[in-house]
């Protein structure tokens, strides 16, 4: 389980083309049983996935996308923790639950500038909408407007 918070609004189409080519990596991958991702208050990322063993799921985190994205968050996030844990069921935990791990065993990312509250895991629980839980889903929520894009300042132009 995964939670990220976005230094810079300005980021968000890099995180999002990123967290979708990670979730689809993941719903490929050898030994997943499922992944999903949330959508935040004030700029927070979730994700959570299961897997049928360690071993795979370790497997995931060490090739490409994910590995190239891990190496990035420095650049997107001021708050970046993760935890993994075993579990008696293969169903994805709930948000909740995710929460209550991140906060009490996550690991926090050494950042060049977090948040005060990244090293203490001191953050909110989960407050808002999921992101599709599917490559099919988000691809074709991405060809009729998904994900919706944040107002942008009056005088700034889209890329």
């Amino acid at each position: 389980m995964t939670r990220l918070r976005l230094r810079d609004p300005a980021l968000l189409d890099e995180l999002l083309t990123d967290a979708v080519a990670a979730i689809e990596q993941a719903m490929k991958s050898d030994g997943n049983l499922g992944a999903d991702a949330l959508a935040d208050a004030n700029n927070a990322w979730w994700s959570v996935s299961a897997w049928q063993e360690r071993h795979p799921m370790q497997a995931y985190v060490d090739s490409e996308p994910h590995l190239g994205i891990s190496a990035r968050l420095d650049h997107y996030c001021d708050e970046a923790t993760f935890a993994d844990r075993d579990q008696d069921s293969a169903d994805l935990p709930d948000w909740q639950t995710s929460w209550r791990h991140l906060t009490a065993d996550g690991k926090a990312a050494e950042l060049t500038h977090p948040s005060a509250a990244n090293r203490a895991r001191d953050f909110p629980s989960r407050q808002s909408s999921r992101l599709p839980a599917s490559p099919e889903a988000a691809s074709a929520k991405s060809r009729n407007g998904w994900p919706p894009r944040p107002p942008r300042p009056s005088g700034h132009q889209a890329p």
